[in-house]
């Protein structure tokens, strides 16, 4: 069922906008899963609290994964990356709890707003499913038939 709904969520709600910006913006899908991870790892970086040893911890980690995923979208944005369908569902299934912990709270305490965790699941699922697009399509002309058989000055 995950594989089925992994498939469903991935060819009808993420590879449109994917596909669209890399169309606008000239940037191969891999550069796409380079710069996702690289937001992702910044929301990482803006939820850290110091409040205990953890923490910390956490804080060390996150601010070398950020400054390491930076790099490697300054440095080698179009580098070739292994497919992981385990890393996706898993991030996948991190959105699913984060959006039915959402509708619960919407439903007993009225909205609050997204939280970070959200911001994360989506550039961590952008990024991932970026890797799921084998090729990037030509871009539609869509101007009318009279402009594109006369040139207009």
């Amino acid at each position: 069922m995950l594989d089925r709904l992994d498939r469903w969520f991935g060819t009808e709600i993420m590879q449109p906008p994917i596909i669209w910006l890399c169309q606008l913006t000239g940037m191969t899908q891999r550069t796409v899963y380079r710069y996702g991870w690289m937001l992702a790892a910044w929301t990482l970086v803006m939820r850290i609290s110091f409040e205990g040893i953890g923490d910390w911890v956490f804080a060390v980690v996150a601010i070398l994964l950020t400054i390491m995923e930076t790099a490697r979208a300054a440095f080698m944005p179009d580098a070739p990356t292994p497919r992981s369908d385990f890393l996706r569902r898993i991030v996948l299934l991190f959105a699913i709890f984060d959006v039915v912990r959402l509708a619960m709270g919407t439903a007993q305490h009225g909205f609050h707003g997204f939280t970070r965790s959200h911001a994360w699941d989506l550039f961590a699922l952008f990024a991932e499913y970026a890797k799921t697009v084998d090729t990037i399509p030509p871009r539609r002309n869509r101007a009318p038939a009279a402009w594109r058989s006369e040139a207009r000055f």
